[in-house]
């Protein structure tokens, strides 16, 4: 082999490894962004890469034949490691939908053209139009709170400013922490847990609750699972971890039980804490999952959809918001969660809806509070699904 050759030869190995190294930076950029099994992932394309690089070599200056075929197997392994880690987990986590993946949020937007918020026949007793009380508010709550909006609010004043400033929504422990920071002037959520409300007594603060209607607290499992009643003694034993495969309920079925919860402070964490009450619970099913700036945290995992799962929300979410047909509402001691029931009282689990301050109500909040009990409110949330309490 002569000089120049060589010389081309050491050149070309030199121009691929820099190419490697550019996508050796480049993939594990998009690596940690888009999964959550980063760092295996990013070890197993280094390895592919440094194989890949290993085999050019051999095919370069021909001589290492035991180099280009172990290099070679090599990096088909870690491709085929790399590409059976993400197919894995889709097949055995993301395939299985969760609650909130389809709810399309912009729908009950209050001025919306085809906006699904209620919009009451009868008018208002009175108008907001100046220093708007900005809402924040629970998921399932979202469009009761939006048709209050839409029904008092003066729409060229709310659409001067964006409509985050005015009306938004959150999970429950971060609409709390706002109303407790002074971040907006009223929520509607369920009543506060016990580590909430000593959130507010330590920054000198009361929460002032006012109940506007009744919303059962549902427990449901995959369409495909033939269950259809669950007792109350029964959940408790479930979510203690006493009761953990489906054949302890019913010997026809079978499987290790998936309980899914939420995170600590959601409302319907707390009315589950509620119903257990001196019953420990479990600790929560985990999983790794990206945060919102490409990290990955354990956390509590989301209500995947599988055949042994089980999980809960409140009715209107899970039947209104989330319609596919994919999970099926259990009854609670023989009674099913209808209106009906929830009018009646003779559902079990029945949580109140509130409307939530802890500064001194200003006039215009005082409003929102009153228009709820007007017959535009029970309008309002009798035709959104909920059931009212007509007493103030």
């Amino acid at each position: 082999m002569n000089k120049t050759v060589l010389i081309l030869k050491i050149l070309l190995v030199c121009g691929i490894a820099a190419g490697l190294v550019f996508l050796w930076i480049v993939g594990c950029i998009a690596i940690s962004f888009a999964s959550v099994n980063p760092v295996s992932m990013i070890i197993f394309w280094s390895l592919l890469l440094i194989s890949l690089q290993l085999l050019t070599i051999a095919l370069i200056f021909r001589k290492a034949r035991k180099l280009w075929k172990w290099s070679g197997a090599s990096a088909l392994l870690f491709l085929l490691i790399m590409v059976f880690i993400p197919v894995y987990r889709y097949c055995t986590v993301d395939r299985f939908k969760q609650l909130n993946d389809r709810i399309n949020w912009y729908a009950y937007d209050p001025w919306r053209a085809e906006t699904k918020v209620v919009v009451v026949d009868g008018a208002p007793e009175f108008k907001i139009s100046k220093n708007l009380p900005k809402i924040d508010g629970a998921y399932a709550l979202y469009p009761v709170y939006s048709g209050v909006v839409r029904a008092l609010y003066d729409r060229k004043e709310f659409e001067k400013h964006s409509r985050w400033e005015w009306l938004i929504t959150n999970r429950s422990d971060v609409t709390f922490r706002r109303l407790l920071d002074n971040d907006t002037d009223l929520i509607f959520s369920a009543p506060p847990s016990k580590k909430q409300i000593a959130d507010a007594r330590a920054k000198g603060l009361k929460y002032e609750i006012t109940p506007f209607a009744k919303e059962a607290f549902v427990f449901f499992v995959n369409s495909k699972n033939p269950l259809k009643n669950l007792t109350s003694e029964q959940i408790r034993a479930i979510y203690s971890g006493e009761i953990t495969d489906w054949s302890q309920i019913d010997r026809s079925l079978s499987g290790k039980i998936k309980p899914f919860q939420r995170n600590e402070g959601s409302g319907s964490q707390t009315m589950l804490q509620k119903i257990m009450g001196n019953t420990p619970i479990m600790p929560p099913l985990k999983e790794d999952r990206l945060s919102g700036m490409g990290g990955i945290i354990n956390d509590v995992a989301g209500y995947r959809n599988y055949k042994e799962a089980i999980g809960f929300s409140f009715r209107f979410f899970s039947t209104e918001m989330f319609r596919n047909g994919e999970i099926r509402l259990l009854s609670i001691d023989g009674v099913e969660p209808t209106m009906e029931n929830i009018r009646n009282g003779t559902y079990p689990f029945i949580a109140d809806c509130c409307i939530i301050t802890v500064k001194p109500r200003g006039e215009n909040v005082r409003k929102i509070v009153n228009f709820m009990f007007s017959p535009a409110g029970q309008e309002l949330i009798e035709k959104t699904g909920y059931v009212t309490i007509p007493q103030f």
